[in-house]
């Protein structure tokens, strides 16, 4: 009798092959469905939202499998396709690398989340007593400069005008031509995270630029994540997607609003924009890969010490501006020192961004305890109400979580 190479395996081996097998082709059936429902929804939502292309980056756990999909082009007059390492503005997302980046200053000693915007910016009296953490946790009560009426009068009229940091905080602090609505508990404002970065810089006494290219893209393991506060150029220009901006609605300080100070942006590619605008809060550019990298790399503390993580992950609610222990169901939203803590739509609690700029999308959800994450991006801001990204990497999440118990 002829007895085959494979039979002689050990019985315990052969098993481990099948179930090999078995989840590889669970993980191909899965990339299939996921490739189903992004060509799904371009097909359905592209002429709604104005965008042109996405890409979703899956991993089912540290050592994989991971899934790369990705649909449509990079431009509306163009037929180069959206790839895997198409690259994109990450928008907001970039707040969770200024916090990690605050208390990597912090585990060197330079400076303390409890510090003062009085010891680090005295040039800004008003704030003097707002602290550090609750300039990272929305806490603050400082309006954001973003939605100023200045700065939507630059985007649509001068869309290359470079800003300092100083310049854009000056767009949201008191004085005889500013007089924004001060907040209280928890509210969104980038101003927090421009004040944020000139804290790092200053602390450092390095540029924001070569702070998260040294103490957070290196340790991290990222080789295709940048940062300007200009405009790209070059190579990375090149292998970004065009991004344009859909969305019609009055802005949060446009009083007697009818028609939006940004209606002459609407259908322009913002692509190559000056970046200074978003800086600390929102400049970086990336892949939905490089996201989900940065942000396993950062929970498995290889960006900052134990100490300093526990600080980044407490949420205060994004209802009442008060620390939480954990979101909940009746208090289902949570920010942290940079990224969010959620629940609802039949999740387990999660950590989530979606970040965004005048013309484009990232988000991540990712859960620690499944050890699963789903990264995703595409190329617009759409009209208000209609960001139907979002739900379609939730989707995806729930697929992913479904594919990995198999």
């Amino acid at each position: 009798m002829i007895i085959s190479r494979r039979a002689r395996l050990p019985l315990a081996t052969t098993a481990i092959l099948t179930l090999f097998l078995g989840a590889q082709a669970a993980c191909a059936d899965l990339a299939t469905d996921i490739q189903s429902d992004l060509d799904t929804y371009l097909s359905e939502r592209t002429e709604i939202e104005g965008n042109t292309g996405a890409s979703v980056f899956v991993s089912l756990g540290r050592t994989g499998p991971d899934i790369s999909v990705y649909s449509g082009t990079t431009a509306r007059d163009g037929d180069t396709p959206v790839t895997g390492t198409s690259l994109f503005e990450i928008g907001s997302n970039t707040k969770g690398f200024t916090g990690v980046l605050i208390l990597a200053l912090e585990a060197q000693g330079l400076l303390s989340i409890d510090d003062t915007v009085g010891q680090w910016l005295p040039q800004y009296p008003e704030w003097k007593d707002v602290t550090i953490a609750q300039l990272l946790h929305m806490i603050s009560g400082i309006p954001t400069y973003s939605e100023s009426p200045e700065l939507n009068h630059y985007f649509a009229e001068q869309p290359d005008r470079h800003f300092t940091m100083d310049e854009l905080v000056d767009m949201a602090y008191p004085s005889d031509t500013v007089q924004l609505p001060p907040n209280s508990g928890y509210f969104y404002s980038n101003t927090n995270y421009i004040l944020a970065g000139m804290i790092a810089e200053k602390a450092a006494g390095k540029p924001y630029r070569e702070l998260v290219e040294t103490l957070l893209f290196e340790p991290a393991g990222l080789s295709d994540t940048y940062y300007e506060d200009k405009s790209y150029t070059g190579p990375v220009l090149e292998r970004m997607t065009s991004g344009y901006f859909n969305n019609p609605a009055c802005t949060l300080y446009d009083e007697g609003c009818e028609v939006s100070e940004l209606a002459p942006v609407i259908g322009r590619d913002v692509k190559a924009q000056d970046m200074s605008w978003a800086g600390p809060a929102g400049g970086i550019v990336a892949s939905p890969r490089e996201l989900a990298t940065w942000i396993r790399a950062v929970f498995d503390g290889k960006v900052i010490p134990d100490a300093q993580l526990a600080e980044f992950l407490r949420p205060v609610s994004m209802k009442t501006g008060e620390y939480i222990d954990d979101v909940t169901d009746e208090d289902p939203g949570g920010f942290t020192l940079g990224i969010t803590r959620v629940t609802g739509r039949g999740l387990d609690p999660v950590y989530f961004y979606l970040g965004m700029t005048l013309g484009y999308r990232m988000a991540f959800i990712y859960s620690p305890e499944e050890d699963v994450i789903v990264a995703g991006a595409t190329n617009s801001q759409p009209p208000e109400g209609e960001e139907q990204f979002t739900p379609l990497l939730v989707g995806i999440y729930m697929k992913a979580l479904a594919g990995k118990a198999r």
